[in-house]
């Protein structure tokens, strides 16, 4: 009676973790990245022009797509039924639709993103230079030992540098899939009677605090510690980059017309989006970097990021003041973390909570002065 007893407890347990399994699979938070230690020996390609191109490849396939059914809709005689599928292709949601059918699911997108990276096809286009650089150790080694929420560490983002900001692979899953959810919600909103901007401060809401996906929960402190602020703002950027499929949107405080337009009944892209003409470096700032734009990570973690912020402290800041050019001053750091917390004065759900956050100015600096004095001593 008790080995069977044991065995229905196996198997109900060895069930419940391939359900557990199956449901990361589908609904799985894009890995974490470390954007604080990156190589000071080595240069990253700057892959800018590598993503333009295949967004606007993906706004080509989704142009045509569309077209080609409104093409198919005019054959049909019946002109009520043929102004009915007109109107619904030429619905702003429709192009968006067929923009978030171009990229695969999630989980799919960012394995292949990081094997994309890594083929010899995409390092022959940037010779002695990286494609691509990894370091799982900074987030792993904080969890608690045994700590369950340490296991999704072990899959870790490369980051990358795209028009000069450094930033994780992972931040591309934010920008379509969390931006196309942002989008959806937001004409839900819409559709109930909210005006554009209380839908929106209801989307961000939604995914920042209420809603299961929300950072705060599935997407973030519950599964891995991390409240990441960068990656609302990918989020962010996402939602911008499908609403301005159609409709002008302000990106670094600057308006940016429609990606597409209306010609006759047919859609087609802006002259401007094309390959290697920047239009796609408006989406891509510094917010998107967690060196810069700081997670707040969990009670739990918090000593054990210190800790080793605070051993690679000198690598770190001879990076980013040197490599990156920017001041070799703690304030600077400190005040761009503040600026970050806004999208040029747009919020998009960062946590707000500066006292808990780890800086470059106030982890790594007060650090590399004191070796520097003990050195000096």
């Amino acid at each position: 009676m008790r080995l069977v007893t044991r065995q229905l407890v196996r198997q109900s347990a060895l069930t419940g973790l391939v359900c557990l399994l199956c449901f990361c699979a589908c609904t799985a938070p894009a890995p974490e990245c470390d954007n604080f230690c990156l190589p000071l020996d080595e240069e990253l390609a700057d892959l800018g022009d590598y993503f333009e191109t295949l967004h606007t490849l993906a706004l080509e396939e989704a142009v045509g797509a569309v077209n080609d059914r409104i093409e198919q809709v005019l054959t049909i005689k019946d002109a009520t039924e043929r102004a009915a599928r007109l109107a619904e292709l030429q619905h702003p949601d429709t192009l968006a639709g067929a923009l978030a059918d171009r990229f695969a699911h999630p989980y799919l997108e960012s394995s292949l993103m990081e094997q994309a990276l890594k083929v010899r096809q995409t390092r022959k286009q940037f010779p002695g230079q990286k494609t691509s650089h990894a370091d799982i150790w900074m987030n792993f080694s904080a969890h608690i030992p045994l700590e369950p929420r340490q296991v999704m560490m072990l899959f870790q983002s490369s980051t990358i540098k795209v028009f000069g900001v450094y930033f994780g692979t992972d931040k591309f899953i934010h920008f379509h899939h969390l931006g196309w959810t942002y989008y959806r919600s937001y004409r839900g909103f819409l559709n109930e009677g909210c005006d554009a901007e209380e839908a929106y401060r209801r989307v961000i809401q939604r995914y920042t605090r209420e809603a299961f996906l929300a950072e705060s929960l599935w997407f973030g402190t519950m599964t891995t510690g991390v409240y990441s602020n960068a990656d609302l703002a990918a989020n962010h950027l996402g939602f911008k980059f499908f609403l301005n499929l159609t409709e002008p949107v302000v990106l670094k405080g600057r308006e940016q017309p429609p990606l597409a337009v209306r010609c006759g009944v047919f859609w087609r892209l802006s002259p401007r989006v094309r390959p290697r003409s920047g239009w796609f470096a408006a989406y891509v700032s510094d917010h998107w970097n967690e060196a810069l734009n700081p997670s707040l990570y969990d009670a739990s973690m918090r000593p054990g990021i210190r800790r080793v912020l605070q051993s690679r402290a000198e690598r770190i800041v001879q990076f980013y003041t040197g490599k990156d050019g920017r001041p070799n001053d703690p304030a600077y750091f400190d005040q761009l973390a503040h600026e970050l917390s806004t999208y040029h004065g747009e919020p998009y759900g960062h946590s707000g909570q500066f006292e808990k956050l780890m800086t470059i100015g106030n982890t790594c600096m007060p650090e590399v002065v004191a070796l520097n004095a003990v050195s000096a001593d």
